[in-house]
Protein backbone atom coordinates (compact mmCIF):
# COMPACT_ATOMS: atom_id res chain seq x y z
CA UNK A 1 0.00 0.00 0.00
CA UNK A 2 3.09 2.35 0.35
CA UNK A 3 4.42 1.72 -3.58
CA UNK A 4 1.42 4.41 -4.81
CA UNK A 5 2.82 7.49 -2.21
CA UNK A 6 6.72 6.69 -3.29
CA UNK A 7 5.46 7.32 -6.89
CA UNK A 8 3.93 10.00 -6.32
CA UNK A 9 6.90 11.59 -4.43
CA UNK A 10 9.27 10.39 -7.40
CA UNK A 11 7.07 12.59 -9.49
CA UNK A 12 7.33 15.26 -7.98
CA UNK A 13 10.63 15.50 -7.54
CA UNK A 14 10.79 14.99 -10.80
CA UNK A 15 8.80 17.78 -11.65
CA UNK A 16 11.18 19.89 -9.29
CA UNK A 17 14.15 19.02 -11.26
CA UNK A 18 13.01 19.81 -14.91
CA UNK A 19 11.58 23.54 -13.38
CA UNK A 20 15.35 23.75 -11.96
CA UNK A 21 16.47 23.24 -15.67
CA UNK A 22 14.62 25.30 -17.53
CA UNK A 23 15.35 28.61 -15.13
CA UNK A 24 18.58 27.84 -16.62
CA UNK A 25 18.54 28.97 -19.88
CA UNK A 26 20.47 32.27 -21.86
CA UNK A 27 18.17 34.70 -21.99
CA UNK A 28 17.85 38.28 -22.45
CA UNK A 29 15.20 41.13 -22.73
CA UNK A 30 15.51 44.16 -25.09
CA UNK A 31 12.82 46.84 -24.58
CA UNK A 32 12.30 49.73 -26.67
CA UNK A 33 10.14 52.57 -24.37
CA UNK A 34 9.08 55.70 -25.80
CA UNK A 35 8.49 55.14 -29.07
CA UNK A 36 7.01 58.56 -30.88
CA UNK A 37 5.66 59.53 -34.21
CA UNK A 38 5.74 63.54 -34.41
CA UNK A 39 5.43 65.66 -36.98
CA UNK A 40 8.36 67.83 -38.40
CA UNK A 41 8.50 71.80 -39.12
CA UNK A 42 8.94 73.20 -41.91
CA UNK A 43 9.19 77.37 -40.84
CA UNK A 44 10.62 79.48 -43.51
CA UNK A 45 12.02 81.99 -41.49
CA UNK A 46 13.28 85.28 -43.37
CA UNK A 47 15.47 87.97 -42.39
CA UNK A 48 16.46 91.68 -44.52
CA UNK A 49 18.65 94.50 -44.35
CA UNK A 50 17.82 97.49 -45.91
CA UNK A 51 19.50 100.68 -47.25
CA UNK A 52 17.71 103.70 -48.30
CA UNK A 53 20.01 106.19 -50.05
CA UNK A 54 22.71 104.41 -48.99
CA UNK A 55 21.87 104.87 -45.41
CA UNK A 56 20.67 101.74 -43.10
CA UNK A 57 16.96 101.71 -42.81
CA UNK A 58 15.70 100.72 -39.26
CA UNK A 59 12.39 100.48 -40.48
CA UNK A 60 12.90 97.57 -42.95
CA UNK A 61 15.92 95.90 -40.91
CA UNK A 62 15.18 92.86 -38.89
CA UNK A 63 16.74 88.97 -37.95
CA UNK A 64 15.30 86.32 -38.71
CA UNK A 65 11.55 85.96 -38.12
CA UNK A 66 7.99 85.02 -39.84
CA UNK A 67 7.13 87.87 -42.40
CA UNK A 68 4.04 89.32 -40.95
CA UNK A 69 4.64 92.84 -38.73
CA UNK A 70 7.36 93.46 -40.92
CA UNK A 71 7.63 95.57 -44.49
CA UNK A 72 9.98 95.29 -47.23
CA UNK A 73 9.00 99.28 -48.21
CA UNK A 74 7.87 101.46 -45.96
CA UNK A 75 9.08 104.69 -47.77
CA UNK A 76 7.12 108.14 -47.70
CA UNK A 77 8.45 110.73 -49.04
CA UNK A 78 9.84 109.49 -51.63
CA UNK A 79 11.50 112.09 -54.18
CA UNK A 80 12.79 110.95 -57.85
CA UNK A 81 16.77 109.61 -57.77
CA UNK A 82 15.85 107.87 -54.43
CA UNK A 83 16.93 104.36 -54.60
CA UNK A 84 17.16 101.14 -52.17
CA UNK A 85 18.94 98.20 -51.73
CA UNK A 86 18.36 95.10 -49.63
CA UNK A 87 19.72 92.13 -48.91
CA UNK A 88 17.07 89.14 -48.01
CA UNK A 89 18.20 85.98 -46.27
CA UNK A 90 15.73 82.73 -46.68
CA UNK A 91 16.03 79.88 -44.45
CA UNK A 92 14.55 76.27 -43.47
CA UNK A 93 15.02 73.80 -41.12
CA UNK A 94 13.90 71.30 -43.22
CA UNK A 95 15.29 70.93 -47.12
CA UNK A 96 12.67 72.89 -49.03
CA UNK A 97 11.56 74.07 -52.61
CA UNK A 98 11.04 77.82 -52.58
CA UNK A 99 8.82 80.36 -54.73
CA UNK A 100 8.13 84.46 -54.45
CA UNK A 101 5.43 86.62 -55.64
CA UNK A 102 4.41 90.27 -55.40
CA UNK A 103 1.49 92.21 -56.34
CA UNK A 104 0.29 95.57 -56.18
CA UNK A 105 -2.55 96.25 -54.01
CA UNK A 106 -2.79 99.77 -54.57
CA UNK A 107 -1.41 102.58 -57.08
CA UNK A 108 -3.47 105.58 -56.85
CA UNK A 109 -3.07 109.67 -57.07
CA UNK A 110 -3.70 110.22 -53.51
CA UNK A 111 -4.23 114.63 -53.86
CA UNK A 112 -3.58 116.43 -57.37
CA UNK A 113 -1.21 119.48 -56.53
CA UNK A 114 -0.80 122.26 -59.24
CA UNK A 115 2.63 120.69 -60.68
CA UNK A 116 1.24 117.30 -60.73
CA UNK A 117 -2.07 118.26 -63.25
CA UNK A 118 0.54 120.06 -65.07
CA UNK A 119 1.81 117.07 -66.07
CA UNK A 120 -0.88 114.55 -65.47
CA UNK A 121 -4.03 116.38 -66.52
CA UNK A 122 -6.10 113.24 -65.89
CA UNK A 123 -5.27 113.33 -61.63
CA UNK A 124 -6.43 111.93 -60.02
CA UNK A 125 -6.57 108.79 -61.80
CA UNK A 126 -4.35 105.30 -61.81
CA UNK A 127 -0.89 106.61 -60.26
CA UNK A 128 2.29 107.27 -61.78
CA UNK A 129 4.59 105.77 -59.09
CA UNK A 130 4.29 102.29 -60.18
CA UNK A 131 5.52 102.97 -63.87
CA UNK A 132 8.40 105.32 -62.63
CA UNK A 133 9.49 102.65 -59.71
CA UNK A 134 12.61 100.60 -61.14
CA UNK A 135 13.04 97.46 -59.32
CA UNK A 136 16.01 94.60 -60.13
CA UNK A 137 15.71 91.12 -57.66
CA UNK A 138 18.94 88.99 -58.21
CA UNK A 139 20.37 85.71 -56.58
CA UNK A 140 23.20 87.42 -54.38
CA UNK A 141 25.84 85.31 -52.62
CA UNK A 142 25.15 87.62 -49.20
CA UNK A 143 27.04 90.99 -49.53
CA UNK A 144 24.17 92.32 -51.75
CA UNK A 145 26.44 93.47 -54.62
CA UNK A 146 25.92 92.20 -58.49
CA UNK A 147 28.45 90.20 -59.97
CA UNK A 148 27.72 89.00 -63.38
CA UNK A 149 27.80 85.37 -62.61
CA UNK A 150 24.98 86.01 -60.26
CA UNK A 151 21.69 85.74 -62.26
CA UNK A 152 19.19 88.86 -62.10
CA UNK A 153 15.45 86.91 -61.00
CA UNK A 154 13.26 90.29 -61.68
CA UNK A 155 14.07 93.49 -63.44
CA UNK A 156 11.51 96.07 -64.78
CA UNK A 157 8.70 98.90 -63.41
CA UNK A 158 6.91 97.26 -60.31
CA UNK A 159 3.65 98.10 -62.36
CA UNK A 160 5.66 95.65 -64.67
CA UNK A 161 6.72 93.13 -62.28
CA UNK A 162 4.62 93.40 -59.31
CA UNK A 163 1.62 91.47 -61.18
CA UNK A 164 0.56 88.18 -58.78
CA UNK A 165 3.24 85.59 -61.11
CA UNK A 166 5.39 83.55 -58.87
CA UNK A 167 8.85 83.96 -59.27
CA UNK A 168 10.93 80.62 -59.02
CA UNK A 169 13.52 80.55 -56.31
CA UNK A 170 14.06 76.84 -56.28
CA UNK A 171 11.91 73.77 -57.38
CA UNK A 172 12.56 70.69 -58.97
CA UNK A 173 13.73 72.43 -62.93
CA UNK A 174 15.17 75.10 -61.97
CA UNK A 175 16.87 77.12 -59.26
CA UNK A 176 18.58 80.92 -59.02
CA UNK A 177 21.27 79.85 -57.03
CA UNK A 178 24.29 78.21 -58.67
CA UNK A 179 23.66 74.91 -56.54
CA UNK A 180 20.59 72.82 -57.94
CA UNK A 181 17.93 71.49 -55.76
CA UNK A 182 16.06 72.47 -52.68
CA UNK A 183 17.51 75.17 -50.09
CA UNK A 184 19.43 72.36 -47.74
CA UNK A 185 17.87 72.64 -44.24
CA UNK A 186 20.10 75.07 -41.32
CA UNK A 187 20.93 76.91 -44.93
CA UNK A 188 21.25 80.58 -45.79
CA UNK A 189 20.52 81.37 -49.40
CA UNK A 190 20.13 85.36 -50.31
CA UNK A 191 18.14 87.83 -52.41
CA UNK A 192 19.41 90.95 -53.65
CA UNK A 193 17.36 93.74 -54.29
CA UNK A 194 18.27 97.20 -55.50
CA UNK A 195 15.16 99.81 -56.27
CA UNK A 196 15.10 103.39 -58.09
CA UNK A 197 12.54 106.28 -58.60
CA UNK A 198 13.69 106.90 -61.81
CA UNK A 199 16.35 105.37 -64.42
CA UNK A 200 18.14 102.17 -63.17
CA UNK A 201 21.20 101.41 -64.28
CA UNK A 202 24.17 98.75 -64.13
CA UNK A 203 27.28 100.52 -62.38
CA UNK A 204 30.61 99.42 -61.69
CA UNK A 205 30.24 100.22 -58.05
CA UNK A 206 28.50 98.97 -55.60
CA UNK A 207 25.44 97.23 -55.12
CA UNK A 208 26.26 97.01 -58.72
CA UNK A 209 23.61 99.55 -59.98
CA UNK A 210 22.90 103.35 -60.01
CA UNK A 211 19.37 105.70 -60.30
CA UNK A 212 19.23 108.82 -62.23
CA UNK A 213 15.55 110.20 -61.65
CA UNK A 214 16.54 113.53 -63.53
CA UNK A 215 14.25 113.32 -65.92
CA UNK A 216 11.15 112.32 -64.62
CA UNK A 217 8.33 115.23 -63.82
CA UNK A 218 5.40 116.06 -61.76
CA UNK A 219 3.10 113.06 -62.68
CA UNK A 220 4.11 111.21 -59.95
CA UNK A 221 3.73 113.81 -56.89
CA UNK A 222 1.78 112.30 -54.07
CA UNK A 223 1.02 109.02 -55.83
CA UNK A 224 0.91 105.70 -53.48
CA UNK A 225 2.03 102.38 -53.80
CA UNK A 226 1.41 99.39 -52.06
CA UNK A 227 2.16 95.89 -52.93
CA UNK A 228 2.04 92.21 -50.52
CA UNK A 229 5.26 90.48 -50.75
CA UNK A 230 4.90 86.42 -50.52
CA UNK A 231 7.46 83.67 -49.93
CA UNK A 232 6.34 79.64 -49.89
CA UNK A 233 8.58 77.41 -48.83
CA UNK A 234 7.36 73.81 -49.61
CA UNK A 235 8.69 70.73 -48.40
CA UNK A 236 11.11 68.40 -50.57
CA UNK A 237 10.74 65.52 -49.25
CA UNK A 238 8.22 62.95 -51.11
CA UNK A 239 7.65 66.12 -53.26
CA UNK A 240 10.70 65.34 -55.90
CA UNK A 241 8.53 67.05 -59.22
CA UNK A 242 7.12 69.94 -57.16
CA UNK A 243 7.25 73.06 -59.54
CA UNK A 244 6.46 76.76 -58.51
CA UNK A 245 4.21 77.80 -61.66
CA UNK A 246 1.70 74.33 -59.72
CA UNK A 247 2.38 71.55 -62.58
CA UNK A 248 4.51 67.83 -61.14
CA UNK A 249 7.44 67.07 -63.30
CA UNK A 250 6.26 63.85 -64.27
CA UNK A 251 8.91 60.77 -64.22
CA UNK A 252 10.44 59.88 -66.37
CA UNK A 253 9.99 63.13 -67.91
CA UNK A 254 7.35 63.61 -70.62
CA UNK A 255 7.99 65.89 -73.47
CA UNK A 256 5.28 66.88 -75.69
CA UNK A 257 7.04 69.17 -77.78
CA UNK A 258 4.66 71.78 -80.15
CA UNK A 259 7.20 71.58 -83.25
CA UNK A 260 8.87 69.17 -84.61
CA UNK A 261 12.83 69.38 -84.24
CA UNK A 262 15.11 69.28 -87.58
CA UNK A 263 18.30 68.48 -86.46
CA UNK A 264 21.05 70.88 -86.90
CA UNK A 265 24.07 69.79 -89.24
CA UNK A 266 26.50 69.51 -86.42
CA UNK A 267 30.03 68.16 -87.71
CA UNK A 268 31.61 69.45 -84.21
CA UNK A 269 29.07 67.71 -82.38
CA UNK A 270 30.88 68.31 -79.02
CA UNK A 271 30.67 72.09 -78.85
CA UNK A 272 29.65 74.15 -76.02
CA UNK A 273 27.31 76.75 -77.15
CA UNK A 274 25.82 79.52 -75.28
CA UNK A 275 22.88 81.31 -76.40
CA UNK A 276 22.65 85.48 -75.77
CA UNK A 277 18.91 86.06 -75.60
CA UNK A 278 17.79 90.19 -75.93
CA UNK A 279 14.66 90.65 -73.55
CA UNK A 280 14.71 94.36 -73.37
CA UNK A 281 11.37 95.81 -72.89
CA UNK A 282 11.15 96.32 -76.89
CA UNK A 283 10.35 92.48 -77.02
CA UNK A 284 6.45 92.27 -76.58
CA UNK A 285 4.36 89.04 -75.02
CA UNK A 286 4.11 87.80 -78.44
CA UNK A 287 7.44 88.39 -79.88
CA UNK A 288 8.49 87.04 -76.49
CA UNK A 289 6.89 83.55 -76.71
CA UNK A 290 7.39 83.18 -80.25
CA UNK A 291 11.54 83.57 -78.67
CA UNK A 292 10.79 81.57 -76.54
CA UNK A 293 9.73 78.90 -78.62
CA UNK A 294 12.03 79.04 -81.29
CA UNK A 295 15.05 78.88 -78.68
CA UNK A 296 13.74 75.69 -77.41
CA UNK A 297 13.18 74.01 -80.78
CA UNK A 298 17.06 74.91 -81.15
CA UNK A 299 17.96 73.55 -78.04
CA UNK A 300 16.36 70.03 -78.54
CA UNK A 301 17.87 70.13 -82.29
CA UNK A 302 21.29 70.25 -80.79
CA UNK A 303 20.76 66.64 -79.10
CA UNK A 304 22.51 67.99 -75.92
CA UNK A 305 24.18 64.92 -74.47
CA UNK A 306 26.89 64.32 -71.71
CA UNK A 307 29.57 63.19 -74.45
CA UNK A 308 28.30 65.82 -76.93
CA UNK A 309 27.40 68.94 -77.24
CA UNK A 310 26.35 71.17 -74.25
CA UNK A 311 24.40 74.51 -73.89
CA UNK A 312 24.23 77.17 -71.55
CA UNK A 313 22.16 80.73 -71.91
CA UNK A 314 22.80 84.44 -70.96
CA UNK A 315 20.44 86.88 -71.84
CA UNK A 316 20.45 90.82 -71.43
CA UNK A 317 18.16 93.95 -71.07
CA UNK A 318 19.40 96.97 -68.63
CA UNK A 319 21.87 94.10 -67.02
CA UNK A 320 22.89 90.94 -68.32
CA UNK A 321 21.85 87.73 -66.46
CA UNK A 322 23.56 83.92 -66.28
CA UNK A 323 20.05 82.12 -66.77
CA UNK A 324 21.78 78.66 -67.19
CA UNK A 325 25.57 77.07 -67.08
CA UNK A 326 26.83 75.11 -69.99
CA UNK A 327 25.01 72.05 -69.48
CA UNK A 328 23.58 68.62 -71.30
CA UNK A 329 20.29 68.97 -69.68
CA UNK A 330 18.00 70.28 -72.05
CA UNK A 331 14.92 70.02 -69.74
CA UNK A 332 16.59 72.61 -67.21
CA UNK A 333 17.64 75.07 -69.80
CA UNK A 334 14.00 75.16 -71.87
CA UNK A 335 13.14 75.59 -68.28
CA UNK A 336 15.22 78.51 -67.95
CA UNK A 337 13.78 79.50 -71.30
CA UNK A 338 10.72 79.80 -70.41
CA UNK A 339 11.25 82.27 -67.26
CA UNK A 340 12.54 84.62 -69.01
CA UNK A 341 10.95 88.38 -68.99
CA UNK A 342 11.10 91.37 -70.99
CA UNK A 343 11.49 94.53 -70.13
CA UNK A 344 13.95 97.57 -69.39
CA UNK A 345 17.41 98.71 -72.26
CA UNK A 346 19.69 96.84 -74.10
CA UNK A 347 23.22 96.25 -72.45
CA UNK A 348 24.25 93.76 -75.58
CA UNK A 349 27.76 94.23 -73.56
CA UNK A 350 26.85 92.74 -70.70
CA UNK A 351 25.10 89.46 -72.45
CA UNK A 352 28.21 89.18 -74.60
CA UNK A 353 30.47 89.25 -71.20
CA UNK A 354 28.66 86.70 -69.31
CA UNK A 355 28.29 84.07 -71.69
CA UNK A 356 31.59 84.79 -72.98
CA UNK A 357 32.63 84.37 -68.96
CA UNK A 358 30.83 81.34 -69.03
CA UNK A 359 32.54 80.00 -72.18
CA UNK A 360 35.97 80.25 -70.19
CA UNK A 361 34.78 79.18 -66.60
CA UNK A 362 34.64 75.60 -65.24
CA UNK A 363 31.80 74.35 -67.11
CA UNK A 364 33.40 74.90 -70.44
CA UNK A 365 35.47 72.37 -72.02
CA UNK A 366 38.76 71.94 -74.06
CA UNK A 367 38.06 74.53 -76.64
CA UNK A 368 40.30 71.70 -78.97
CA UNK A 369 37.33 68.94 -79.11
CA UNK A 370 34.71 71.42 -78.00
CA UNK A 371 34.67 74.73 -79.67
CA UNK A 372 32.84 77.70 -78.41
CA UNK A 373 29.85 78.98 -79.90
CA UNK A 374 27.50 81.83 -79.15
CA UNK A 375 24.26 82.75 -80.31
CA UNK A 376 23.35 86.37 -80.04
CA UNK A 377 19.47 87.02 -81.05
CA UNK A 378 18.55 90.67 -80.58
CA UNK A 379 15.99 92.61 -81.66
CA UNK A 380 17.42 96.35 -81.19
CA UNK A 381 20.36 98.89 -80.53
CA UNK A 382 22.69 98.73 -77.53
CA UNK A 383 21.79 101.73 -75.50
CA UNK A 384 23.18 100.69 -72.19
CA UNK A 385 25.51 100.51 -70.12
CA UNK A 386 25.76 103.90 -70.01
CA UNK A 387 26.72 106.87 -71.53
CA UNK A 388 24.27 105.48 -74.05
CA UNK A 389 26.72 107.19 -77.09
CA UNK A 390 29.37 104.46 -76.57
CA UNK A 391 27.27 101.46 -75.92
CA UNK A 392 27.26 99.77 -79.11
CA UNK A 393 31.14 100.61 -79.03
CA UNK A 394 31.83 98.65 -75.72
CA UNK A 395 29.52 95.92 -76.81
CA UNK A 396 31.96 95.78 -79.72
CA UNK A 397 34.74 95.47 -77.69
CA UNK A 398 33.20 92.53 -75.89
CA UNK A 399 32.41 90.63 -78.74
CA UNK A 400 36.20 91.33 -80.23
CA UNK A 401 37.67 90.09 -76.71
CA UNK A 402 35.09 86.66 -76.93
CA UNK A 403 36.34 86.17 -80.33
CA UNK A 404 39.69 86.50 -79.46
CA UNK A 405 39.44 84.08 -76.45
CA UNK A 406 38.22 81.43 -78.61
CA UNK A 407 34.34 82.10 -79.33
CA UNK A 408 32.64 82.00 -82.76
CA UNK A 409 29.97 84.41 -82.64
CA UNK A 410 26.42 84.03 -84.58
CA UNK A 411 23.84 86.76 -84.75
CA UNK A 412 20.33 86.87 -85.77
CA UNK A 413 19.15 90.17 -85.79
CA UNK A 414 14.93 90.51 -85.52
CA UNK A 415 12.97 93.45 -87.64
CA UNK A 416 13.59 96.72 -88.93
CA UNK A 417 14.87 98.62 -85.66
CA UNK A 418 18.25 96.42 -85.76
CA UNK A 419 21.25 98.37 -87.31
CA UNK A 420 22.39 95.44 -89.57
CA UNK A 421 25.93 96.72 -90.70
CA UNK A 422 26.91 97.29 -87.08
CA UNK A 423 25.41 93.45 -86.11
CA UNK A 424 27.39 92.32 -89.02
CA UNK A 425 30.52 93.99 -88.89
CA UNK A 426 31.13 94.55 -85.06
CA UNK A 427 29.36 91.46 -83.46
CA UNK A 428 29.15 88.59 -86.03
CA UNK A 429 32.37 87.26 -87.23
CA UNK A 430 31.27 88.11 -90.60
CA UNK A 431 28.51 88.34 -92.96
CA UNK A 432 28.20 84.72 -93.19
CA UNK A 433 27.41 84.66 -88.86
CA UNK A 434 24.77 87.25 -89.82
CA UNK A 435 20.96 86.22 -90.30
CA UNK A 436 18.77 89.25 -90.67
CA UNK A 437 15.05 88.23 -90.27
CA UNK A 438 11.79 90.05 -89.99
CA UNK A 439 10.01 89.16 -87.06
CA UNK A 440 10.16 86.36 -84.14
CA UNK A 441 7.98 84.41 -86.44
CA UNK A 442 10.97 83.60 -88.29
CA UNK A 443 12.98 83.11 -85.89
CA UNK A 444 12.52 79.14 -85.50
CA UNK A 445 13.22 78.71 -89.17
CA UNK A 446 16.40 80.85 -88.91
CA UNK A 447 17.76 78.64 -86.16
CA UNK A 448 17.17 75.48 -88.11
CA UNK A 449 19.31 76.38 -91.04
CA UNK A 450 21.82 78.29 -88.74
CA UNK A 451 25.29 75.91 -89.15
CA UNK A 452 27.75 75.85 -86.39
CA UNK A 453 30.26 74.31 -88.03
CA UNK A 454 30.36 75.66 -91.48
Amino acid sequence: MRRPALGILIIVIGTVSILRLTSAFFSDTETSSDNTLQAGELDLKIDNTSYYNEASSSATTWPSDNLPGHLFFDFNDLKPGDRGEDTISLSVQNPAWACMKIKITQNTDESCTEPEIINDPSCPDTGDLAQQLNFVFWADDGDNIHQLNEPVIKEGTASAIFNDDTWTLADSLFSVWPTPGPIPASETRYIGKYWCFGILSPSANPPGFSCDGQNLNNSAQSDKVMADVEFTAIQSRHNPGFLCNGSITPTPPIISPTITPTPTPLACNQADVMLVLDRSGSINSTELAQLKTASKAFVDDLGLSSSGIHAGMSSFATSGTLNHILSSNSITIKAAIDLLVSGGFTNLKSGIDIAAGELAGVNDRPDGSSPDKMIVITDGHPNRPLPESTADDVAATSADAARAAGSEIFVVGVGSDVDATYLQNEIADDAGHYFPISNYSDLQTALQNLDLCD
